[in-house]
């Protein structure tokens, strides 16, 4: 009895040897990775071209991919908002100006509110006044005078007069700069800068952004730049881009958005880093645009300067959220028809 026992309890070891050398030998098929199979997500980013595009320049370069399959896109400027709206908005993550985003998205159901990337970028010029503009003197300094001003309808030139409100400078809105109002500082629109912004033009003084402030001044010797808008406004600048992402796609790849939160944090350092050149900077952004396209900046006027005046830097939405609440509202006062109230479920937090 003995001996059929143990008979019968080697037959088995064997079976169960058997088995067991037979699963290490035939392994499962494997599944293909991330890299091989294109990433566990697809997302399009969009950005306008300009210092918007700078904030996001590293990640382009190189391509980031954040475990998806990552596709990245600069735009002009004054389109980019009809990537994040429709029935079917393309980006998954944008790049676009806070009075834009709070207008369009301020629900926070489609899209939310990662983080501040740029913090003002805006200059005044002149060819006549020669005097720098502070805190001390702006008002007496432009009492009188006539005041070209890019995109004033839009952010610029809501930036300016939440400035002259600030140092209760009275001012209007007027078609010819040959007609100025009678007091306080006259207002008119720059629709085309490279012809009115010049060494001859009939403004005291002309409000442009970065690189064209600084190629203007560049390139006409009586150009100087004479006041910093961000300086004047005080607190570090204003929020001028943001970076807003779909609230679906965080849902449901919040390790993605938070590797991309912090790449975009890490870029503002690359950005300015003795070790990054220009010419690599330009060509990250210039890559990524359309055929045919020309960048805003390139590698003769995208100085070192120039990038530290276009404010890069993020902050996250939960650390400004008070910040882009007060200004959106300084906007709402200088043009009313804005209304850009913003839910609080705008403003993404961190899981």
């Amino acid at each position: 009895m003995k001996k059929l026992l143990a008979v019968i309890l080697a037959s088995c070891m064997l079976v169960i040897g058997a088995a067991f050398f037979a699963g290490c030998t035939q392994q499962p098929e494997k599944k293909p990775s991330e890299g091989e199979q294109g990433g566990s997500f697809e997302a399009d980013v969009y950005a306008p071209d300009g210092a918007p595009a700078l904030a996001l320049a590293r990640l382009m370069g190189e391509e980031m991919q954040f475990g998806g399959k990552v596709s990245y896109h600069v735009v002009n400027a004054n389109a980019i908002q009809t990537y994040v709206t429709g029935e079917a908005p393309q980006a998954e993550l944008c790049v676009l100006p806070v009075n834009a985003a709070a207008k369009a998205l301020g629900s926070g159901e489609t899209y939310q509110m990662l983080g501040t990337v740029t913090h003002g970028n805006i200059f005044i010029l002149s060819n006549t006044q020669k005097t720098a503009l502070t805190a001390e003197n702006i008002k007496e300094q432009l009492e009188g005078k006539v005041v070209g001003c890019i995109q004033l309808e839009n952010f610029v030139g809501f930036a300016l007069q939440i400035v002259l409100d600030r140092y209760d400078i009275e001012y209007a809105v007027i078609e010819d700069p040959e007609k100025p109002a009678e007091s306080g500082v006259s207002l008119v629109n720059i629709s085309n800068p490279a012809t009115q912004i010049t060494g001859t033009a009939t403004y005291d003084y002309m409000v442009a952004a970065e690189p064209v402030v600084s190629a203007k001044t560049g390139a006409v010797e009586t150009l100087e730049t004479v006041g910093d808008l961000q300086a004047l406004y005080g607190e570090e600048g204003y929020p001028q881009a943001v970076l807003v992402a779909k609230t679906e796609f965080i849902a449901e790849n919040g390790e993605a958005v938070e590797a991309f939160i912090e790449a975009v944090e890490e870029n503002a350092s690359w950005l300015t880093a003795d070790a990054t050149d220009a010419a690599d900077i330009v060509e990250a952004v210039s890559s990524h645009l359309p055929e045919g396209a020309t960048p805003t900046f390139n590698a003769q006027n995208l100085t070192k300067t120039v990038i530290g005046n276009c404010a890069v830097r993020f902050e996250s939405a939960a650390s400004c959220k008070e910040r882009v609440k007060a200004f959106l509202a300084e906007i709402t006062a200088v043009a009313p028809a804005m209304q850009l109230n913003v839910a609080d479920a705008f403003f993404y937090e961190a899981r």
